[in-house]
């Protein structure tokens, strides 16, 4: 009788320390889903990537994203009769979910600027093996023919004589999208690690020796989506790739069609053709990066061609309010 007994008190016993345990589980849960959130808000270095596997999904596979589509799509076919745009392309990624829509997302448009992410990405993997390439230091000992004019211009020009490291280089080219910078590290680098990054990530690998390297929304969001989720390069490369590109100076994108307090991770390109060209590709803003909403962080790529980039600004701009209006709409 008093073995039984003790027997019912040790399991009762033991049922209140699991009580508790599980207790303690649920409370760190939902401390560490308040910590989640005040991160998002407030993004370190290292909260910009979310570790993750890289997989693909089926297009149109959630009802919600559907409307976004036959939103932007009623949008666009605005700017098209109004002759605000010619052509317009959008990639559209819950980076969570996996869930995604396109609209014309395959169509090809000149990279130009957009070079500088792989770039990036190239020097970074090359930092995994050796860190000390990004104290490497290069001398601006010669001006560069930019065969490009830039119209969107922000920050400092590089001084001729000056030296650099690599390291600083990354920033301007990223932040300023500076072209010398571009130009520096890419006479500096072999170009078969470019194409590695290109052909790494199954996308059509370009030939930087010609003025004319083009890519498509769908392609270029995906040297965004290994970035978040840390799966081409280490956690700590990854994260310091975003951070540099949530500096971009560039705001009247993407950035001007979400409030103030969000995030935005991204890279931008322009490219104006003159003479015979112009009537077929007229002038060229694209837009590409991470959105980083505090309920769920997207992926949004916006290329477009038209008359004017003041005209395609106001285009890409209000196409990334439309998302994040319907995104905010979503989850209340």
């Amino acid at each position: 009788m008093f073995k039984n007994k003790l027997l019912i008190v040790a399991i009762f016993s033991l049922g209140v320390a699991v009580g508790l345990f599980m207790h303690k589980i649920n409370i760190l849960k939902e401390n560490n889903a308040v910590s989640l959130q005040i991160q998002r808000l407030y993004p370190s270095q290292k909260n910009l990537v979310d570790p993750l596997l890289l997989v693909e999904s089926p297009q149109d596979g959630d009802v919600k994203l559907r409307g976004t589509k036959y939103a932007i799509e009623a949008y666009i076919n605005q700017c098209k009769e109004r002759g605000d745009a010619s052509s317009v392309s959008v990639y559209l990624r819950h980076l969570n979910y996996g869930t995604w829509i396109g609209i014309n997302e395959d169509e090809n448009y000149a990279a130009a600027s957009l070079i500088k992410v792989p770039l990036m990405i190239a020097y970074l993997r090359m930092a995994e093996k050796n860190p000390l390439v990004l104290k490497k230091e290069i001398k601006y000992d010669k001006e560069i023919n930019i065969q490009l004019q830039q119209n969107i211009v922000s920050g400092d020009k590089l001084q001729l004589g000056a030296v650099y490291t690599v390291d600083e280089l990354l920033s301007l080219m990223i932040i300023n999208s500076d072209n010398t910078a571009k130009n520096l590290l890419l006479s500096n680098i072999d170009l078969k690690l470019v194409y590695n990054v290109y052909s790494d990530l199954k996308i059509p690998v370009p030939d930087f020796t010609e003025p004319e390297c083009e890519v498509s929304a769908k392609d270029y969001a995906t040297f965004f989506r290994v970035l978040y989720s840390c799966t081409y390069l280490s956690e700590d490369l990854s994260a310091k790739a975003i951070r540099l590109l949530s500096e971009t100076e560039f705001k009247d994108g993407i950035v001007a069609g979400v409030p103030d307090n969000i995030t935005v991770a991204h890279k931008f390109a322009e490219r104006k053709y003159g003479g015979d060209d112009y009537s077929l590709k007229g002038s060229q803003l694209h837009d590409c990066g991470i959105v980083y909403y505090l309920k769920s962080p997207y992926l949004i790529c916006v290329m477009t061609r038209g008359r004017d980039f003041n005209t395609l600004e106001g285009v890409i701009k209000k196409i990334s309010k439309i998302v994040y209006e319907r995104e905010e709409a979503d989850f209340l």
